[in-house]
């Protein structure tokens, strides 16, 4: 199995290996990739590496990008699948303390024996996803070619499935998280260096513009916590379904709301409940218009007793 690496670094963002294509796939095959985490940093060479440590954004380390890759015998219009098959993720990556009441810190976040770290002593398993899975578009800007969708569906066992707009495809990979929560709430997940073991083939196609995902296992527990929220338009409602997530945390865990936060803001998962909101006012505007929320918390969520010790 061919496997593409993020090293050797490059020399800096001018370096011409930024624009060159990574290589050629042939449908069918399946080869490992490696992609690098949010601001491309040596995690490891930290000197504070506790979990919820604030991290610095240092130089970047300029590594190898995750495409573009030329699949073999691809013509525009041809769809192309691309089967998520494993996920590793690295040891160290990063996530924000935001919300509707906090600033944007980014802090440490740990990850070992599949379990992901936050202060004092919480961990959580890791869920792997891929934000960035797309194909070249004709245009400057993305058309139905994918890009940086942040769904967590694209994980293993998932499929994606993208209709091609270039000769070749040209596919590039990026912005993994070892946890992320529906509707990134922060802006991130947890930032972080992966290994992603894929195949390419040819795709028969769907009626559709806009890339399919098909799911083909189910990878998490599905015991949760659900809070809820409604409000005017769905940021409303998301404030207040995390703040009462918060609360439940801060209560259930017997911690700070702080502490909760940095766990709600990073893997809840935001869903809609009632959406249609002014839809269904054919667009009038009108006082009583709602949108309602539900924040879910895994129940795989513990503490441990013991803080992280790097």
């Amino acid at each position: 199995m061919r496997r593409f690496t993020r090293t050797p670094y490059l020399s800096g963002p001018e370096d011409p290996a930024y624009r060159e294509n990574r290589g050629v796939l042939q449908p069918g095959e399946t080869v490992q990739v490696e992609t690098y985490g949010g601001h491309d940093q040596d995690y490891l060479a930290k000197k504070d590496l506790r979990a919820g440590a604030v991290m610095d954004v240092d130089p970047y380390r300029h590594s190898r990008p995750c495409g573009p890759f030329f699949i073999e015998g691809i013509e525009a219009g041809d769809w192309v699948s691309v089967e998520i098959i494993d996920m590793e993720v690295g040891a160290y990556g990063f996530y924000r303390n935001g919300g509707p009441h906090w600033g944007s810190l980014r802090l440490i976040a740990p990850v070992r024996d599949g379990l992901v770290h936050f202060p004092p002593d919480f961990v959580v398993p890791v869920r792997p996803m891929i934000g960035v899975v797309q194909l070249e578009s004709v245009a400057p800007h993305q058309i139905d070619t994918g890009g940086n969708m942040d769904f967590n569906a694209i994980q293993p066992g998932s499929t994606v499935h993208i209709r091609a707009q270039k000769p070749g495809g040209l596919l590039t990979l990026g912005d993994v998280h070892a946890r992320m929560g529906d509707g990134e709430l922060t802006g991130t997940g947890v930032e972080i260096d992966s290994t992603i073991t894929m195949k390419v083939d040819r795709s028969p196609g769907f009626p559709c513009s806009a890339p399919v995902v098909e799911k083909t296992r189910i990878v998490e527990s599905q015991e949760e916590y659900l809070t809820s929220g409604q409000g005017y338009n769905w940021e409303e409602a998301v404030k207040v379904a995390w703040s009462e997530m918060n609360a439940l945390i801060a209560d259930r865990y017997d911690t700070t709301v702080e502490y909760a936060n940095l766990i709600v803001g990073t893997i809840a998962d935001a869903r809609p409940g009632y959406a249609a909101g002014l839809l269904n006012r054919r667009g009038n505007a009108d006082v009583h218009a709602y949108v309602t929320c539900q924040m879910a918390v895994t129940k795989e969520l513990r503490r441990t007793g013991t803080p992280y010790v790097p």
